[in-house]
């Protein structure tokens, strides 16, 4: 099998269809704002790794990430919700 022939996609294509990524450990807009361009909003979850990180800065970093309210709400719980069928 020639190189080219293994995939079928570009790499992009099977991060966006085959990775999610929670914002877990990671308080960063720029962190944030990198995994949903690489892997589209939809496949970003929050998520904090209690008890060793305070839940009122991590809700605060969430609040203030530069994304519209639908925006926030699927990575707030709206993604997690449909991935995990609650």
């Amino acid at each position: 099998m020639e190189p080219e022939d293994r995939t079928q996609q570009l790499p992009s294509y099977y991060l966006r269809n085959n990775v999610y990524v929670t914002t877990s450990g990671v308080m960063s807009h720029a962190a944030l704002l990198g995994a949903t361009h690489a892997v589209g909003i939809d496949r970003v979850l929050f998520s904090i790794d209690y008890p060793f990180e305070s839940s009122a800065e991590a809700v605060e970093f969430l609040r203030t990430a530069p994304y519209c309210p639908a925006d926030l709400e699927r990575i707030a719980h709206g993604n997690a919700e449909r991935v995990l069928g609650l």
